[in-house]
């Protein structure tokens, strides 16, 4: 009797120990994956960014930058585009044709500020 609790023993102790393993595998792949998410949503932000500042970063706004940085505040947003930034570009998706420097010159100081930052 005795040796068969020996073996049960070992066997629930072999269990643990095998459990134990695939536990910790299975939460360094489950962080492994959050990481590459997090990757994945890093680079799309600074995409994002990259591409929603594009039409200020000469200093200069026309007609048809406008346009292009109207399409790209919302999809810009939806990447986790911080609104601090995305504030000053939607002054100057709303201005029309005509944005004033001011708001070209805040709205350009933030995404350098901003671009460099994400770095």
């Amino acid at each position: 009797m005795r040796r068969s609790s020996s073996l049960l023993a070992v066997g629930v102790l072999g269990l643990t120990a095998a459990l134990t393993g695939c536990s910790t595998v299975q939460q360094a792949a489950e962080d492994a994956a959050s990481s590459a998410v997090g990757e994945v949503a890093d680079a799309a932000k600074i995409e994002a960014l990259k591409r929603v500042c594009d039409p200020v970063t000469d200093g200069t706004l026309d007609a048809s930058d406008i346009t292009v940085l109207s399409s790209l505040i919302e999809p810009a947003e939806a990447a986790g585009v911080p609104s601090n930034l995305l504030d000053p570009l939607r002054e100057l998706a709303a201005s029309g044709d005509a944005a004033p420097q001011a708001a070209v010159d805040r709205a350009q100081q933030a995404c350098d500020d901003a671009i460099a930052a994400a770095g």
